[in-house]
């Protein structure tokens, strides 16, 4: 193919599959999207390798050759992330600030993931409350994958002259476009992208993303499937599906028995299974989500081409709205710009791409960004550099007009020389007694340093436990704190009676200055026992049989539940109930009083008993009970008897000035 000739520079989006590239632009017009260039190429499976791009280089110089072939001029660019190399998922969390949300999920990713701690990128959102949902508790869209594999991905794009401006799930980059045609829309939604090797599954209700799920089949996993019961090779089977794709909607009572129809029937086989797959994936969204949020619509697109009816076979199969998703839906196209026919024969992979290109439109943070802030280095480090040549021209100029003052400067400068020498030679005798003191200090410094270190390397325990103390809510309870000297580590262990306070306790640790690297760990225990107590609920907490009554004391007339219950002593988890009859009697309490004392709350006066004054109150207590871990490390502040070496760090500074001087 001729290359043509690029214009103006645009910005792109890159969907890359293992076997092909599919790149986007577009423009907008009032809420109009308008596509601008477009680009589709093989590409070689030998540039990737388990998942990872092995060959940079090889990869970046055919993303070039395509872009100039196709007439495009790219500065920067959004690229697409498969989700079977990430993690997409809704967590929930207790609800707290922005601040603390953010150390939560740092403190806990690896219990969200399964990459090493040292090799996860994320990127997260705070979701809106859904209806129904416990208040106390947040959701949570997380995503997340290798930093290798986004590293990977950067490195291609820079050898290509392109820079990245954002890296994006597949799933949640074609919502962009497709939310717009669904506005209004109340059940949940499933998105099937087919892929090369799987299709990905995404259900979103009132336009947030719920749940991702993966169908092991996608257009070259079906191809190959294909070919093994025809009993050829894949590119043969692959040339049947486009010479005489198979009508998925045909009737069996209209195939015609004296033709060969090994490819029909190879064909409705691999799609029973496909359907099969779908539909368990649909219902163990609808399980999750006890069956409030039902699937009402799929929406199909990716390499869907060579499958006629697929939409209608899809519908008949599970009972759903089911429609196939075209580039020609979502955006304008140009006449005399690009060629519309092959646009056409791939509009429906194109859906991707385009989506990664809304978001040069959005304002504000790219959303589910996985490309670290790191990458954006450049282009701040380019702004510093234009900032600093405006800087140097005005240095320049402040110099040009001070240069006739130069020359008296000179002059004053000669003179103050002079003087400078003249008070040289008279503390000249002085100096040579400064030697003679540095000499003798620079002997004694090696025991000064030895005393100094053993002193710095005693640790500070009654600090690090105040600190600790400090730290702790009422509700958590310590049972053992221990020290690993060889790793700075330590694990505390306890009971709580809430898990918030927990996360509160850790994310307290975390920000002081003594601790660092805080990781919790927590589990439940039932302290139930008979008919009179419950455990925890599938939801998480506990009815009101699973708590346990206990007596505490309220005012007379304060407009608390109250029963009289005052001689019987009765203990909570937490504290005792004030009783009337121990310590200080009744009898002896009116005899030590005054005859005209009158008690200052709620109207009580002389000669009325203590009983009347207070009254008991029934309350409920937990039934079950947070055990957890606590492991944080030792930061060097805690490691440093400030106090204690405050005068030698004085003694030490002076010393050092002294012996530089």
């Amino acid at each position: 193919m001729a290359r043509k000739k690029g214009g103006r520079t645009v910005d792109i989006g890159i969907d890359l599959t293992s076997n092909e590239i599919r790149v986007v632009a577009l423009s907008k017009a009032g809420s109009e999207y308008i596509l601008e260039r477009f680009a589709i190429a093989e590409i070689e499976p030998a540039f990737f390798s388990a998942g990872r791009i092995a060959d940079a280089r090889g990869l970046a110089e055919r993303i070039k050759e395509i872009l100039e072939t196709n007439g495009i001029n790219a500065k920067k660019a959004i690229v697409s992330l498969s989700g079977k190399a990430a993690i997409t998922r809704v967590i929930e969390l207790p609800r707290m600030g922005a601040p603390q949300t953010r150390q939560a999920i740092s403190l806990q990713i690896n219990q969200y993931v399964p990459f090493p701690p040292g090799d996860t990128v994320y990127d997260y959102r705070v979701l809106p409350q859904r209806k129904g949902a416990a208040q106390a508790m947040q959701e949570i869209l997380l995503v997340a994958t290798r930093a290798s594999t986004i590293q990977s991905l950067v490195t291609t794009l820079q050898y290509a002259g392109i820079d990245v401006w954002a890296i994006k799930i597949t799933s949640l980059a074609s919502w962009n476009l497709l939310s717009t045609k669904l506005e209004g829309y109340t059940q949940s939604v499933g998105i099937v992208d087919m892929r090369d090797t799987i299709s990905e599954l995404s259900f979103f209700l009132d336009g947030t993303f719920r749940m991702a799920r993966s169908i092991e089949l996608g257009y070259n996993s079906i191809v190959a499937k294909i070919a093994q019961l025809l009993g050829v090779g894949v590119h043969e089977a692959e040339e049947y599906l486009r010479a005489e794709p198979v009508d998925l909607m045909l009737a069996e009572e209209e195939v015609d028995p004296t033709e060969d129809n090994r490819l029909r029937e190879a064909v409705m086989a691999v799609f029973a299974s496909f359907v099969t797959e779908l539909v368990r994936s649909m219902r163990y969204y609808e399980s999750q989500a006890a069956r409030t949020d039902r699937v009402g619509k799929l929406m199909f697109f990716g390499n869907i081409r060579y499958f006629k009816n697929l939409a209608g076979y899809l519908e008949r199969e599970t009972g759903l709205e089911v429609s196939e998703v075209s580039l020609s839906s979502l955006v304008q196209y140009q006449q005399g710009v690009y060629a519309l026919d092959v646009l056409h024969n791939n509009a429906e992979k194109m859906i991707v791409a385009a989506g990664l290109c809304v978001d040069f439109f959005k304002k504000g943070k790219i959303e589910y960004n996985l490309l670290p802030s790191v990458y954006f280095v450049r282009q701040q480090a380019w702004n510093v550099f234009k900032i600093g040549i405006v800087l140097l021209l005005i240095m320049v100029g402040f110099m040009y007009y001070s240069h006739v003052d130069w020359a008296a400067k000179e002059s004053a400068a000669n003179a103050e020389l002079q003087n400078v020498q003249a008070e040289e030679a008279k503390w000249r005798g002085d100096a040579d007694e400064f030697d003679q003191i540095k000499s003798e200090i620079s002997t004694k410094k090696p025991k000064f340093s030895q005393i100094f270190a053993l002193v710095k390397g005693q640790i500070m325990w009654p600090a690090i436990m105040e600190e600790v103390g400090n730290m702790i809510p009422d509700t958590c309870y310590i049972d053992e704190i221990d020290f690993e000297a060889a790793t700075k580590e330590i694990v505390m262990t306890g009971v709580a009676v809430d898990r918030i306070d927990i996360m509160q306790f850790a994310i307290s640790l975390d920000s002081s200055d003594f601790f660092t690297q805080t990781t919790v760990n927590e589990t439940v225990e039932s302290l139930s026992s008979g008919s009179g107590e419950g455990g925890i609920g599938a939801g998480g907490g506990g009815g009101a049989a699973g708590m346990g009554l206990v007596s505490a004391q309220t005012p007379h007339g304060s407009g608390l539940s109250a029963s009289r219950n005052i001689s019987q002593g009765i203990l909570s988890q937490r504290s005792r109930t004030w009783n009337s009859r121990e310590g200080l009697g009744n009898r002896d309490f009116a005899e030590s009083m005054p005859a005209d004392f009158e008690l200052p709350r709620l109207g009580m006066r002389a000669g009325r008993s203590i009983e009347d004054y207070f009254e008991s109150r029934e309350m409920f207590v937990g039934s079950y009970m947070f055990k957890f871990d606590i492991t944080t490390k030792l930061q060097d502040k805690a490691l440093v008897q400030e106090e204690a070496i405050s005068g030698l760090n004085v003694l030490e500074e002076v010393t050092k000035d002294v012996l530089s001087t």
